[in-house]
């Protein structure tokens, strides 16, 4: 009898042992109940097949508790977030994120011309997410500048990608294998083009099609099913005064 309970307690052990062994290795995004500067880093580690759950702060801006958490967690006096912990390291900046979970994952491409065309099309993506925060009629833009948005400054960043797709070898940006500048590129193009203007790939087939190979990943396509995905605040076109 004794020996079954000391088994027993031996079992038990072990399983919290796992258990704390399996919670620790769930990485961590710290950002807002959004989509917003996360959401890359959320398509990353889910195409990477790296589990994650979300660390929401529930107010905007943070409150003094939260901000300083993030501060205590990652080290910057500036800005921490979005924020990832992983591998009992604690990564900051969006794009640092990014790669750092690209080279996780297998999702940083090789050889010195595709890495600068990484860098590139990671700040192409990001010159278009910051002209998208700046007409946000929520946030005080007004009509004219939401017009403007959808009229010129659209056509012209999705140009721009669609001319760098079309010159690509593959069904992505550089081949036929899903990278970092993809996830990129499609997060800016779906959560800040499509999701504020559903017609903003009409004159953009190739942008068109590579949004839908993007969200036939087995894994971005499990993410977009799950209900943590539902859980995050996404841009409607109500933020373009429609």
């Amino acid at each position: 009898y004794l020996g079954c309970r000391f088994l027993s307690h031996q079992v038990f052990t072990h399983f919290l042992q796992l258990l704390f062994s399996i919670m620790s290795s769930i990485a961590k995004v710290h950002y807002y109940p959004a989509a917003g500067k996360a959401n890359q880093i959320r398509l990353a580690l889910a195409a990477s097949g790296i589990p994650f759950e979300d660390k929401f702060a529930f107010s905007f801006p943070p409150s003094p508790e939260k901000r300083a958490e993030w501060i205590k967690l990652g080290g910057n006096t500036t800005t921490n977030v979005p924020m990832l912990q992983m591998d009992d390291k604690v990564y900051t900046q969006s794009a640092a994120v990014l790669r750092a979970v690209g080279r996780k994952g297998g999702m940083m491409p090789e050889g010195a011309d595709d890495l600068y065309m990484t860098d590139k099309l990671i700040d192409d993506a990001e010159d278009l997410r910051q002209a998208s925060y700046k007409c946000m009629i929520s946030w005080g833009a007004s009509q004219e500048l939401a017009d403007a948005y959808i009229a010129e400054v659209l056509p012209k960043h999705l140009g721009n990608l669609e001319r760098q797709l079309k010159a690509s070898e593959g069904i992505f940006f550089l081949g036929d294998k899903l990278t970092i500048a993809d996830i990129a590129v499609y997060d800016v193009v779906a959560r800040f083009c499509c999701d504020r203007e559903p017609t903003a790939l009409d004159e953009f087939a190739a942008l068109k099609k590579f949004k839908e190979d993007v969200e036939s990943n087995e894994g971005i396509a499990k993410y977009h099913a799950s209900d943590q995905y539902a859980a995050i605040a996404k841009l409607t076109p109500a933020s373009l005064g429609k």
